[in-house]
């Protein structure tokens, strides 16, 4: 059944084509009474404005496309609501695509996204840590990479100061005395995991520890199971850590699994600190000390800047560079001194100004 056109109102109301596609775009040639009668009779017929014939008129089909490294890591699920909100109040529509860690995938839908004639493309987590891939995709579409620091602007970005993350998260175990820190990672080839480990590398140095290269820990994936193992190497490491900071909330629940079945208590034994305090991370047990991404902010933040560069006749590249913090719950504790625990540590180095334990 063909769906009610423009024609039929203007049949209905025994008025011009052309007046009625003007009421319906609230020109202001038309009278206030016009637009009404218009928009009623559209309202009770059951009109929907044609997208593809508008983007035809316009050169724009108000649709952007969100191509997500992983939908399923916390990051994604979480950005989701926000980017989505944003585009409605900017009068976007948003078309979802998952490359599934694969930059095969990520370079597929970018091709499928230039042939939709999407206005524009935001990339979460994007495959290669430079821009490298993405600039050529670019020049022909508006684009906005998110969770990912570049060195230069050549195309919009935005993200979290995964540096200043990954210390923070490191001088905490720190300051509670813990000296064998591991750091559990995902691939190196991406912007958020390079960076956690250079913040964790920065902080160690600081504490005059030695750069220990088998304490980072390096999974293929960032998921349940990839924590799980990385607990399970991290315990392998002689002399064993006492503490671990995680690249996501995700793998410190893998961890802390893992620490149940092994028969290690966290934080009394081991102590675990996250990475993007997802939902669920107050509600595990313990509640998982992490790392706060605002990631309503980034969402928002990200279509602001998409919608400037499809908006703007000439814009320039800019890189939004957003500040974590430490959330502090129950998976973090000091240093453990008492003859129960479980593992054994040498004299360590004491931090400066710190008291003897």
């Amino acid at each position: 059944m063909a769906g009610i056109t423009i024609n039929d109102i203007a049949r209905e109301l025994g008025i011009a084509n052309s007046t009625v596609s003007r009421a319906l775009r609230d020109d202001p040639r038309i009278s206030e009474r016009v637009k009404h009668e218009v928009k009623r009779a559209a309202a009770r017929m059951g009109y929907v404005p044609n997208i593809a014939a508008r983007s035809l008129r316009t050169g724009q089909s108000k649709m952007i496309g969100f191509l997500m490294r992983d939908i399923r890591d916390g990051l994604s699920s979480e950005m989701i609501p926000a980017v989505e909100a944003a585009c409605a109040k900017h009068g976007f529509g948003l078309l979802l695509c998952n490359a599934d860690d694969d930059p095969g995938h990520e370079r597929y839908y970018l091709r499928i996204l230039q042939q939709r004639r999407v206005d524009g493309v935001l990339i979460l987590t994007p495959t290669s840590p430079t821009a490298d891939p993405y600039v050529s995709f670019g020049r022909s579409m508006p684009l906005v990479v998110v969770d990912i620091e570049l060195q230069s602007n050549p195309v919009c970005s935005i993200t979290v100061d995964h540096v200043m993350g990954g210390y923070l998260a490191t001088h905490h175990l720190l300051e509670l005395g813990h000296r064998r820190i591991a750091c559990l990672t995902g691939p190196m080839h991406l912007s958020p995991c390079i960076r956690v480990v250079e913040g964790y590398k920065r902080a160690m140095a600081e504490a005059g520890l030695p750069a220990e290269e088998h304490l980072v820990v390096v999974s293929d994936k960032t998921g349940i199971a990839d924590g799980y193992k990385g607990l399970l190497d991290t315990l392998k490491i002689s002399p064993q850590p006492t503490a671990m900071a995680t690249v996501s909330d995700v793998m410190a629940a893998g961890a802390l699994d893992a620490a149940r079945q092994h028969g290690l208590r966290v934080p009394e034994d081991f102590s675990i600190v996250g990475y993007d305090d997802i939902p669920m991370s107050a509600l595990m047990s313990p509640p998982l000390t992490t790392i706060v991404q605002d990631k309503e902010a980034l969402g928002r933040l990200a279509v602001e800047l998409l919608s400037e560069e499809i908006t703007a006749d000439q814009h320039i590249h800019r890189q939004i560079i957003l500040p974590p913090k430490l959330v502090v719950r129950g998976s973090s504790a000091a240093f453990p001194t008492t003859a129960s625990a479980l593992i054994t540590h040498p004299a360590l180095p004491r931090l400066a100004g710190e008291p003897n334990l």
